[in-house]
């Protein structure tokens, strides 16, 4: 048994070692949870580079991962009446975009949940008839709008969330389309602040929230975090003091926990696995070892 889980290891790292470009993860995704594709990122990974997206349904579920897209091109989703895409995000801290963080167009459709856009040229740009909602999703340091509509077409439904020191403005639109003035717009949901979100350290990619932060408990209050309580603006819960993947509570995320998951959490099923399931679909198997495996290879 020992020799199947030293084996069973090495083959892990040797198939997660190879970089962490968002487009390789993208690549080497499959179907799940009724999506097209399950984009599973790692906590405390950082990622580079942007995407495509010209046809499917995507999610991609961070879990309070960042994508660093040092100064290039961001996230692009395009679909039409043919090809339909639809790409649904959360948990994500996306950021330094030369243009935009996420951009919909034609008749792209999508869900931006509990996410952080910084310092992009806009953090979201819609074009022609795109559709999205946005809830729970700090827009901070844009250097031109934190939200973009270009023509009158696209439709942006904006709900608890929160704007903060965006370049033109918070939300800005262009009417009729490109050429046009652009002209600040108010989102019409509920729950919108404009508030410094308090960031530990923005500097340093660490985007949890201070202890007074106005986001904490700020989010859409059908939503709960784990602990009861409403859930907040931003990618990352505040108080959150679990770290997943420490299943021998050490305090550190290593070598010992991923025996202790292959042990304890996939051979045994052992139903106190809560702090193996890493992308937390409340199962403990092979996927929340990979995850494991590819942080402790950034630490």
């Amino acid at each position: 048994m020992k020799t199947f889980i030293l084996t069973f290891i090495s083959v892990i790292y040797i198939s997660v070692a190879g970089g962490t470009s968002l487009q390789s993860i993208f690549d080497s995704s499959g179907p799940g949870n009724g999506y097209d594709k399950l984009v599973t990122l790692s906590p405390d990974v950082i990622y580079t580079g942007g995407l495509g997206i010209f046809e499917g349904n995507v999610l991609i579920d961070g879990h309070g991962a960042i994508i660093d897209l040092q100064g290039g091109t961001g996230i692009w989703v395009y679909g039409d009446e043919i090809i339909p895409a639809n790409l649904d995000i959360q948990y994500i801290t996306l950021l330094n975009g030369e243009w935009y963080g996420v951009f919909y167009g034609g008749t792209a459709t999508g869900n931006i949940t509990n996410c952080n856009f910084i310092n992009n040229g806009y953090g979201v740009q819609l074009y022609d008839f795109a559709e999205i909602q946005i809830r729970n999703s700090n827009f901070v340091e844009n250097t031109i709008y934190g939200v973009a509509l270009v023509s009158t077409t696209p439709v942006c439904s904006i709900n608890y969330s929160n704007a903060w020191g965006n370049g033109e403005a918070p939300w800005g639109e262009n009417c009729p389309g490109w050429g046009s003035i652009w002209t600040p717009w108010e989102p019409e949901g509920e729950g919108v602040i404009e508030q410094n979100p308090l960031f530990v350290d923005i500097e340093n990619f660490d985007f949890t929230l201070e202890e007074n932060s106005p986001c904490i408990d700020a989010g859409d209050p059908s939503d709960t975090d784990p602990d009861g309580s409403i859930r907040d603006i931003g990618a990352i819960r505040f108080g959150s003091e679990t770290i997943l993947g420490d299943c021998n509570v050490d305090g550190n995320q290593n070598i010992l926990d991923i025996v202790f998951m292959i042990n304890n959490c996939i051979l045994e099923d052992n139903a106190e696995c809560d702090c193996g399931d890493l992308n937390q679909d409340n199962v403990v198997n092979i996927l929340d070892v990979v995850l494991l495996v590819n942080t402790i290879l950034t630490i």
